[in-house]
């Protein structure tokens, strides 16, 4: 009997519709729109229990603890709602867990990001909050509790968290009687996980932006920035290193924005001894080995000569590296490691149709490896393999309810921008369908910094399954090709990411695959932007516009921003001159042809909802039409099962009426 068989979910996963007697015709809306039945795996110590976050009821998620032998799990943690969730897990002994829990929260001046940091057992009970608590912030409360930057895996009572200390009043003396000013900023300390009991290891220090460690317990990078008088971050970020034991900081460089770093720290080596950077080669970033004894010396490890590096897989007791990630039509791994080289291989080929597998993590003996494998139509199964005995268990797939639906195929393709640059992109086709003249949406990512891969996306494969062809393409400003494909970025180049959108549309048109009367195109966060920037550019070349989460006005995003202490940040990645009016939808909704259907939720803190009911309004002042849907409650990623499914019903609906 396989694992799966055997767990018992309960309330930890979402219920997902299937077909029966009563109800022959599956709801794809909810089928797809359900979210996955666990995210972030990991395999406790000695390999007896698997620990993930799945969903609990519609908005809700929940920590699970599956036992390996019997199937049985157990819900250790949990929350009711989407906008306060647990986002990252790990084991740290065999019968305590630690978890960070993300939420947002209202304040005076808008939306804050609120952290915290939960230490409980494996049964669920001794629930203790760990990291900062004591020190309150103009809001009254802390916003962040810290971060663990290493799990200190030979120290079963203690993590090592990087924790902002705020200024504050101390007693000193033991009258009572003198008062001192705490110092202020970032530090690192060692933290009980069962009292919260803490030591300073590293003082706090106001330019202090992070520190990291060589997953041994010592801390051996930091980055330093300062604020300008208004208490904003400013750009430039210096690094630092330093050897084992030694207390000395060296130079590692610096970067002129700490929005697209010129340095990235993806920590130690397997020896410890040297650090593993992402740094710039040849324009496109490469992994590199970076001496910590003040010599700067690098070597090379890893470069692609197409594609940037995307960091480095970590697994097991220490987070050892075992490979380096990068992407060119799909998520690829150069193993350092020849025995999960040939391993990973060897369980790819035995899987049905091969699909690509990775190890993600393993049992701190090594002799049990959690796997996981996918393609670019499926989303994905969990797996143990046991080395010992050579047998590979199925664990969990990520969407059960679509086992019985035939998936649509993705295909990595390639068509010319208007200046005969070629734009890499991925074509979701409707399965069982002739490519031909159809209902076709293009799909821009969001990002702009970022980039799509090919894997199952749960929008795309709805389209497609509802008979519409889905282009994503990868324009220039997408990040993952290097820098001279990234240019200024996706909102200072506007016109050259939204010429490359529009003209993966006409390439639709011009291969036969779509009829021009039947083109839209859907987007997500900078992809909703670009749905709507394209219908400021091309006016006439969609029948219907979805944006969920949009940027409308890039003049009103710098200016919100000075709510935060990013605001130089975020100035400069927008940037000032005449591209900021003209590549603002909300400026220019005079020219929109197409109607346009608006999604956001009221928690968003990427993208506030402002930003979607000034579109709205300047829409309708414009007399164009539009439909506006706002979420309560939920954040920019409407993690709700239900409110996911009714965003996919409600733009099915609009969409066949646009383009009937």
């Amino acid at each position: 009997m396989r694992l799966t068989e055997r767990c018992a979910l309960a309330l930890a996963l979402a219920t997902t519709m299937s077909p029966s007697a009563a109800n022959p015709t599956p709801d794809l809306a909810a089928l797809f729109g359900t979210r996955p039945a666990a995210t972030g795996m990991a395999i406790s110590p000695d390999a007896t229990r698997l620990l993930y976050i799945a969903p609990a009821g519609s908005g809700g998620s929940a920590v699970v603890v599956l036992d390996v032998a019997s199937g049985t799990t157990r819900i250790v943690l949990s929350s009711t709602t989407a906008s306060a969730r647990p986002d990252d897990c790990f084991w740290k002994s065999e019968t305590r867990l630690v978890c960070r829990f993300y939420g947002v929260v209202a304040s005076g001046n808008g939306l804050l990001p609120v952290t915290r940091i939960l230490a409980v057992d494996a049964d669920g009970n001794n629930v203790k909050q760990l990291g900062q608590r004591s020190t309150v912030d103009m809001l009254g409360a802390n916003q962040f509790s810290g971060k663990v930057i290493d799990t200190l895996a030979d120290d079963p009572g203690h993590v090592l968290m990087q924790i902002e200390v705020a200024e504050q009043a101390q007693w000193e003396g033991s009258g009572g009687s003198n008062i001192r000013r705490a110092r202020a900023g970032m530090s690192v300390q060692r933290v009980d996980i069962r009292t919260n009991a803490a030591t300073i290891v590293e003082s706090p220090n106001p330019i202090i932006r992070e520190f990291g460690t060589d997953g041994h317990g010592s801390v051996r990078y930091r980055a330093t920035g300062s604020v300008d008088p208004n208490g904003y971050l400013r750009e430039a970020v210096q690094y630092a290193v330093r050897g084992v034991g030694d207390r000395n900081w060296k130079s590692a460089g610096a970067s002129s924005s700490a929005v697209v770093p010129q340095f990235e720290f993806e920590g130690c080596d397997d020896t410890g001894g040297g650090m593993l950077t992402r740094e710039t080669k040849d324009g496109r970033e490469a992994l590199f080995r970076l001496a910590t004894d003040g010599s700067g010396t690098r070597t090379l490890v890893f470069a692609h000569a197409l594609v940037d590096v995307d960091g480095v897989l970590r697994i097991g007791k220490y987070q050892r590296p075992v490979a380096v990630r990068y992407t060119v039509d799909a998520p690829q791994y150069e193993y350092f490691d020849p025995v999960l080289l040939k391993l990973t291989r060897s369980l790819s080929a035995a899987l049905p149709d091969h699909p690509d597998v990775v190890v993600l993590d393993e049992s701190w003996d090594r002799t049990k490896l959690l796997v996981a494998s996918g393609q670019g139509g499926t989303p994905g199964t969990y797996y143990l393999f046991d080395s010992a005995t050579h047998k590979l268990a199925e664990v969990l797939s990520l969407r059960p309810g679509l086992q019985q639906s035939t998936l649509a195929t993705v295909k990595a393709v390639r068509y010319p921008a208007a200046d005969g640059t070629m734009i890499p992109g991925y074509l979701t086709l409707p399965p069982g369908v002739p490519p031909t003249r159809l209902r076709a949406i293009v799909m821009p990512h969001g990002g702009p910094s970022a980039r799509d891969t090919g894997g199952f996306d749960w929008l795309a494969q709805y389209y497609a399954a509802i008979g519409y062809a889905v282009l994503q393409p990868n324009f220039r400003g997408s990040s993952g090709y290097g820098a001279a494909w990234y240019r200024s970025n996706g909102f200072k180049s506007w016109a050259t990411a939204i010429g490359d959108v529009n003209d993966g549309a006409r390439w639709l048109v011009t291969q036969g695959i779509a009829e021009g009367a039947r083109l839209a195109i859907v987007g997500w966060s900078y992809g909703g932007y670009a749905a709507l920037q394209a219908n400021v550019l091309d006016p006439g070349l969609y029948k219907a516009a979805v944006a969920v989460a949009p940027v409308t006005d890039l003049a009103g995003m710098k200016m919100r921003a000075l709510n935060y202490t990013n605001a130089l940040q975020v100035a400069a990645f927008i940037g000032d001159g005449p591209h900021v009016s003209a590549g603002s939808p909300a400026r220019n909704a005079g020219r929109f042809r197409a109607p346009v259907l608006l999604f956001s939720g009221d928690r968003d803190l990427n993208v506030d909802v402002s930003q979607s009911r000034l579109m709205a309004t300047a829409l309708g002042s414009a007399g164009k039409p539009y439909e506006l849907k706002i979420y309560p409650g939920l954040d920019h990623q409407l993690d709700d099962s239900e409110a996911r499914a009714d965003l996919l019903r409600r733009s099915t609906s609009f969409l066949d009426a646009a383009l009937k």
